[in-house]
């Protein structure tokens, strides 16, 4: 992430915010029915789920910061009151 104007920062946001969004897709898409497992079933992790997850959680760890830089920088332009 650079330190240039707003619009690079955003587009920053906008792209990792992105990345997060469809890697969680992925995962949920792996993961398939949501249903309780019966008594004595353990889960099965297949490899592809694995990795999902963990590409999942890359990308929550990379959105993070640039979010909390993204939106200290939109108090007072989008009707937040302005911090003082």
């Amino acid at each position: 992430m650079s330190s240039g104007s707003f619009e690079q920062l955003e587009a920053d946001y906008r792209a990792a915010l992105d990345r997060t969004s469809k890697a969680h897709s992925a995962v949920e898409a792996l993961r398939g029915s949501v249903e309780p497992l019966g008594v004595g079933q353990p889960p099965e992790i297949s490899a592809a789920l694995r990795a999902a997850e963990g590409e999942a959680q890359q990308a929550w760890n990379a959105y993070i910061p640039v979010r909390d830089r993204y939106w200290a920088t939109r108090w007072g332009h989008e009707g937040n009151p302005p911090k003082k």
